[in-house]
């Protein structure tokens, strides 16, 4: 297969997400993302084979900086973990009347990586988040299924492709609540060639890219004072659960990605009851709109199809952290928020009497 890819290649070297720092992730609006596609060879232009649109999903990662003004004023998309739905299917009529299409084509698995220069935002100073620039996407995993003249299939794996370097205008606004939102008009298109039958194919993918920033790790529901009052006046620190026996507050925290396919992502509890059992355990929502509520020494903030993930005993120096993959266990979907919280034992010191408290709590948004 040949893809005229030449600027496409040296975009890929300059924007290599090794190369440059990432940090804004962005969640495709799967619902305003609409796009179509249009593909042609041998002089003729492709007929869907239900229709020719589909929708973009997944999270987009770039490089952001801000102005004096808070607006950005300058960025990079620096990788994607784009996928379209539905699977692009199509053929090529045959002009002979009764014959065998010449093409039927069926695209499927197709996951992208938007990739470009650094955009121009015009003088950094002013800018109002509008930009233009050079783009690409980079097909990290991708099959074109083909049969020519009704039997003779033939299949061109994308990965590792890319669409010809296309200049794409948006702009970037900051939203009251501090999150940024993306709406970006873009046109891509790559050149096929299948190798076995010299047919060369024209692709045309064009659409709007509507996004919000999304933080994937996020602490809640604190027993400091800043939410529900802890059960007996007990307060913890700053950022800390309610206070437990060791006159401090037990914390949870996250290491690791939020993605489902690397699952590696751990929860850590510290400050705990050291040789006391706690429950690790995943809620579908925050408690009270983050707040929690009081549930034994401290605050329970993770509810609704509450899933239990791993117990696990503090150590001696009152930490503990999950050896399981969590995603996995609690059965979730990329593109899914979830709350996490860490339920353990207080039975000798316990502040209010009950014998069980609890850490703060986690939101997650998970990735691909």
């Amino acid at each position: 297969m040949k893809l005229d890819s030449t600027t496409a290649c040296a975009l890929i070297a300059v924007a290599a997400p090794a190369a440059i720092g990432q940090n804004t992730t962005m969640w495709i609006d799967s619902a305003a993302s609409n796009w179509e596609w249009d593909a042609s060879a041998l002089g003729a232009s492709a007929v869907p084979l239900i229709n020719n649109d589909f929708d973009l999903y997944g999270p987009l990662y770039l490089d952001l900086g801000m102005n004096a003004s808070g607006n950005v004023s300058s960025g990079q998309f620096i990788d994607s973990e784009i996928s379209i739905f539905p699977d692009i299917q199509g053929f090529f009529p045959n002009p002979i009347p009764g014959a065998p299409n010449l093409v039927d084509f069926h695209i499927e698995h197709v996951e992208l990586s938007a990739q470009s220069f650094p955009l121009d935002f015009g003088d950094p100073a002013t800018s109002d988040g509008s930009f233009q620039g050079d783009s690409v996407y980079v097909f990290t995993s991708g099959i074109i299924h083909l049969t020519i003249l009704g039997g003779f299939p033939y299949d061109i794996d994308l990965t590792g492709e890319a669409t010809n370097s296309q200049v794409v205008f948006g702009q970037f606004t900051v939203q009251p609540n501090g999150t940024i939102h993306l709406d970006s008009f873009q046109s891509h298109n790559a050149v096929v060639t299948e190798p076995s039958t010299g047919i060369t194919f024209t692709v045309d993918l064009w659409g709007d890219v509507v996004a919000d920033s999304i933080t994937t790790q996020q602490a809640i529901c604190f027993g400091d004072g800043t939410g529900t009052t802890c059960p007996c006046g007990n307060f913890g620190g700053s950022g800390e659960g309610c206070m437990n026996g060791t006159l401090q507050g037990a914390v949870l925290s996250a290491s690791g990605s939020t993605s489902v396919g690397d699952g590696d992502l751990v929860l850590n509890g510290s400050q705990l009851v050291p040789g006391q059992p706690g429950l690790y355990f995943q809620g579908n929502n925050a408690v009270n709109g983050g707040m929690g509520v009081t549930f034994g020494d401290g605050l329970r903030c993770a509810g609704g199809g509450v899933v239990r993930l791993q117990v696990r005993a503090a150590d001696a120096s009152g930490s503990s952290s999950t050896t399981i993959d969590v995603g996995v266990e609690g059965g979730v979907t990329a593109g899914g928020s979830k709350v996490y919280q860490l339920w353990y034992r207080d039975p000798q010191s316990s502040m209010c009497s009950t014998t069980f408290n609890l850490t703060n709590g986690m939101q997650i948004f998970w990735l691909p």
